[in-house]
């Protein structure tokens, strides 16, 4: 499906990520029947196919207990989320008398993206870096870091925090906490078949089992790999769903401020310092996460190159690190310093 110009994209890149949230539950459930397979050949050690049919006949009783447990994980998860973000990154509410360049920056650009003014909290670190979190306008969050604010000038801080409202608005801060939330729970299921087989393995000699033979080997062999391939896919999910909303984010700002070159500026500037020392699901929420995963398929976010590229390309930015003697004449004299040139209309595809 193409996308163009912001606003479609967006509900083209919403559209998707509500596909790939549907995934979520698919694979939990591909997940219990695999603990049905371990079960029957590991535990039990029966035959491939009394293990097949076992789990054909155990699952429908399975679904509605699975489905009752992942549903109070995820409402436990979705409610005290903040509180454990705050606790691992040791981030303090300020007020506007504490903060008030950051304060006023962040309110004026809520009032014009027409949304209510989040918290905003502060970590002292020399890092630079920010994020948003929050489900709701009561709990919405901007989070900055003490070296992001002293290392960037009133136009760049602004570009920044302006990306974070992006977020809100788009929904982006609450599809990633629930799929960080998903991936949570299959990663626990993963590591509790993991330590269950350990444990068995140690009394399995005490156990009696059933006549299957080396047949039961087939299946525990199945059902590991549907914990791996369900594992690998949650993550892919997740990173991809953080990864397509940068470009978008970084448009949003540029659409609040109709600054480009100063998004660029900071992003040269934040690029080399972003590494915040939080658990890896708060850094996947970061405005940069710098680890770079296999073949770029779980890196969380765009490498900075390539979003300063889009910003030039379909923003109008200009790239401080090129000569000034690289650039055509017609780019430089027509446009007025921050104004937006392309509609956004490819970027994010």
């Amino acid at each position: 499906m193409g996308a163009y110009g912001l606003k479609t994209h967006i509900w083209n890149n919403n559209f998707k990520s509500i596909l790939l949230l549907f995934m979520f539950p698919v694979l939990i459930l591909g997940l219990v029947y695999a603990g049905l397979l371990l079960w029957a050949g590991y535990v039990q050690g029966g035959s491939a196919q009394y293990g097949f049919a076992y789990a054909a006949t155990t699952l429908p009783a399975a679904i509605p207990i699975t489905l009752a447990g992942v549903g109070a994980w995820f409402a436990v998860a979705f409610m005290g989320h903040q509180a454990l973000i705050d606790m691992a990154t040791k981030s303090k509410s300020v007020s506007i008398s504490e903060e008030p360049r950051a304060y006023k920056l962040l309110e004026n650009l809520c009032i014009s993206r027409g949304i209510t003014t989040p918290r905003l909290k502060i970590i002292d670190t020399d890092v630079m870096n920010a994020f948003a979190s929050g489900i709701r306008d009561k709990n919405y969050t901007i989070t900055l870091t003490r070296g992001l604010m002293e290392g960037l000038d009133d136009e760049e801080l602004e570009a920044v925090i302006a990306h974070e409202p992006s977020h809100i608005k788009n929904k982006d801060v609450r599809l990633l906490i629930i799929a960080v939330i998903f991936v949570g729970i299959i990663s626990f299921f993963g590591e509790g078949v993991v330590r269950g087989m350990f444990r068995t393995n140690l009394s399995r000699s005490t156990r009696p089992r059933r006549s299957g033979g080396d047949n039961a080997a087939v299946l525990v062999v199945i059902a590991i790999a549907i914990i791996v391939i369900a594992y690998g896919l949650a993550m892919l999910i997740r990173f991809t769903l953080s990864r397509k909303r940068e470009y978008l984010a970084d448009a949003g700002s540029v659409e609040l401020t109709k600054n480009p070159d100063a998004m660029i500026r900071a992003l040269q500037k934040i690029s080399g310092h972003a590494k915040l020392d939080a658990p890896e699901q708060v850094r996947e929420m970061a405005f940069e996460n710098p680890r770079v995963g296999i073949s770029d398929l779980f890196a969380t976010h765009p490498p900075i190159e390539k979003r300063i590229a889009a910003l030039v390309e379909f923003a109008g930015g200009r790239d401080g690190t090129e000569s000034r003697t690289k650039q055509q004449p017609e780019q430089r004299t027509p446009k007025k310093r921050g104004k937006v040139r392309r509609p956004f209309g490819r970027l994010g595809r």
